[in-house]
């Protein structure tokens, strides 16, 4: 009789224990499923927290628009917006707002809008809506209202040929990017038929019923520092037109101070000068400087008011890079008086 009650305190030792172990362990499961569910809820919870919105970043542009006066091409250096679009069409859609500096001005057809851009190796594919092919509106041009109607056609074909030119240079800018294809509405049109006849001018054995090929970065359409010499010289010259002298005239002397009114200076030019003269190719040569500076060497001559004549070979002359123009120093001929 005392066998058998150990046995049964034994057996009921063994279940207790039994019972005790398989609770921990359905507890464990319990624990471990709660555990997993609060992590799926804490996941679920931070993926409804994310931020849908698109990420704005501002991007530093290089733009491309027509000096208010002259035929050249000037840069704009700014800040844009860019979300999930690419740099090449937050670039070309820039273009499209216009210049947010002065001394420039748009250089567009009206209502032209983006419809894609795209690039492949290193070329950028430029879609545009159809407005791209009407004509630039010559009366929004400063010094344009009154043009002759017998000029319109070759002014038109060159404000066109600015127009492409200010989005190639621009996407050109680019690491990496050589040519720019332009598309109007999905469709590869012909130089006639975007206005573009004067590109393929300047392409050997092209024609104008032909479609328009990838367009190179043009050098020669932006203001360099020889050019702005040869603006102030052929003003000086013709009239004098004092209005294109002051926008290419820096604002500061070579020592500092501040230039004299463009007023002043036409009364002490023509007190003193007669004329300028000069060959077509009297720049002989320019070195621009890291510094922002160039000097651009010139061959002329000065014909005083007095009669005299005072030849200069190879005078150096100073061009600052003001906001992105060049402008020249003042030259010294302004104030000289001849013996």
């Amino acid at each position: 009789m005392n066998r058998l009650k150990k046995v049964t305190v034994f057996s009921f030792i063994i279940l207790i224990l039994l019972g005790v172990m398989g609770c921990n362990s359905i507890l464990d499961r319990i624990i471990s499923r709660e555990g997993r569910n609060d992590l799926d809820t804490d996941n679920k919870q931070d993926e409804k927290y994310i931020n849908p919105e698109i990420q704005i970043s501002e991007v530093d542009v290089t733009l491309y628009f027509k000096h208010y006066l002259v035929d050249y091409l000037v840069p704009e250096k700014r800040k844009a917006q860019k979300g999930k679009q690419s740099i090449e069409y937050v670039i070309v859609n820039e273009i499209l707002k216009g210049p947010m500096q002065v001394e420039r001005v748009a250089i567009m057809p009206s209502n032209v809008k983006v419809m894609d851009v795209t690039r492949k190796g290193d070329t950028v594919f430029v879609n545009l809506s159809e407005e791209f092919t009407q004509d630039i509106d010559l009366t929004a041009l400063p010094g344009m209202d009154r043009l002759p109607e017998e000029q319109k056609p070759n002014v038109l074909a060159k404000m066109k040929q600015l127009s492409i030119y200010s989005i190639v240079n621009s996407l050109t800018e680019l690491d990496g990017v050589n040519r720019v294809k332009i598309l109007v509405n999905n469709r590869s049109l012909t130089y006639d038929e975007i206005g573009a006849e004067l590109i393929a001018s300047e392409l050997p054995n092209v024609d104008v019923d032909a479609p328009v090929m990838a367009i190179t970065r043009n050098k020669g359409s932006i203001l360099s520092p020889a050019d702005a010499i040869r603006e102030v010289f052929t003003a000086l010259n013709e009239g004098p037109d004092w209005n294109r002298i002051d926008a290419f005239l820096t604002r500061v002397n070579p020592d500092g101070s501040e230039r004299p009114s463009i007023e002043e200076l036409q009364k002490s030019y023509t007190a003193y000068v007669s004329a300028l003269e000069f060959q077509d190719d009297f720049i002989e040569g320019e070195e621009i400087k890291p510094d922002g500076e160039a000097f651009v060497a010139v061959t002329y001559a000065i014909r005083y008011a007095n009669g005299k004549k005072e030849s200069r070979e190879g005078d150096l002359f100073r061009v600052i890079n003001e906001e992105g123009i060049w402008k020249l120093k003042l030259p010294g001929f302004f104030e000289s008086n001849a013996e």
